[in-house]
C-alpha cells in the first residue's frame, strides 16, 4: 500500500482552493500551475527594504517612525523569531488531517497585554480601499499558525499600505510612500476548517472544473 503523501498547504493556496478547486488540485498533485504574466523586480526590492527598516527600530525597542500612534505596542524584539517566521520554516502539523499548514509572516507585533500578533506590508499604486479578502485570508492564517504554535495572541492583525496618491504628493519626492493602517478581525477557526477540506480535496479526485475560472475554460482548448 503506497504511503499516504504529506501536504504543505500555504495561504496563498488555501486562496487558490477557494477560487478553483480544480486548479488547486492539479497545482498541488501534479505540478500543473496557472500560467504566469512577467513580474517585476521592484515590489521585492521594497519588501526587503522596509524589513530592513522594521529590523533598525526593532534593535531600538519601539515602532518605526512613521508609524507611531498609528499601532499599538511594540515590534516584537526576538531578531531570531522574526526571522523563522519570514522562513518556510514556520508551520504547523495538524494530526486530524495529516498535513503541515505554513506561512511567511513579514513582522510581529506585541502588543500591551503581551498578545503577539501579525503585521504585514502591503505596497499600492493608489490609496487603499478596505482590505481584500484574499488579505483578510493571510492575515487569518498567520493568526491561526501563531496559536498553534503556542504563541499568546488574539483575533487581531495589522496590514501596513505603503502607497502613492497621484493627486496629492511633494512635487520634490514624487516617490515619497504614504502610510496608513488597517486594524484586521482575523478568524483563524474559519481558516483551519478551510484548511481541513483543500487537504480533503487533494486527497480525493479531481475536482470538477469551475463554471467562472477562466483556467479551467483555457484547459479545455
Amino acid at each position: 500500500m503506497a504511503e499516504e503523501r504529506i501536504y504543505k498547504i500555504s495561504p496563498s493556496s488555501l486562496n487558490l482552493f477557494r477560487g478553483c478547486p480544480r486548479c488547486f488540485w492539479l497545482q498541488i498533485n501534479e505540478g500543473i500551475k496557472r500560467p504566469e504574466p512577467p513580474t517585476s523586480s521592484l515590489p521585492m526590492g521594497i519588501d526587503l527594504t522596509l524589513k530592513a527598516y522594521y529590523d533598525h527600530w526593532r534593535k531600538k525597542g519601539g515602532l518605526p517612525p512613521l508609524l507611531h500612534e498609528k499601532i499599538p505596542g511594540k515590534l516584537l524584539a526576538d531578531q531570531a523569531l522574526i526571522a523563522k517566521f519570514r522562513s518556510r520554516s514556520f508551520d504547523w502539523y495538524d494530526p486530524a488531517v495529516k498535513a503541515y499548514f505554513t506561512g511567511i509572516l513579514d513582522d510581529a507585533l506585541e502588543l500591551p497585554g503581551g498578545e503577539v500578533v501579525p503585521l504585514d506590508n502591503k505596497t499600492r499604486g493608489f490609496p487603499p480601499l478596505e482590505p481584500h479578502i484574499a488579505h483578510v485570508i493571510q492575515m487569518s492564517s498567520y493568526t491561526l499558525l501563531l496559536r498553534e504554535n503556542n504563541f499568546k495572541t488574539k483575533n487581531l492583525a495589522y496590514l501596513i499600505y505603503w502607497f502613492f496618491n497621484h493627486k496629492s504628493f511633494d512635487i520634490e519626492k514624487p516617490l515619497h510612500f504614504n502610510v496608513t493602517v488597517e486594524e484586521v478581525n482575523t478568524k483563524p477557526d474559519e481558516i483551519k476548517e478551510i484548511f481541513h477540506q483543500a487537504v480533503q480535496t487533494l486527497r480525493g479526485p479531481i475536482p470538477a472544473p469551475t463554471i467562472d475560472c477562466a483556467f479551467c475554460e483555457y484547459r479545455k482548448c
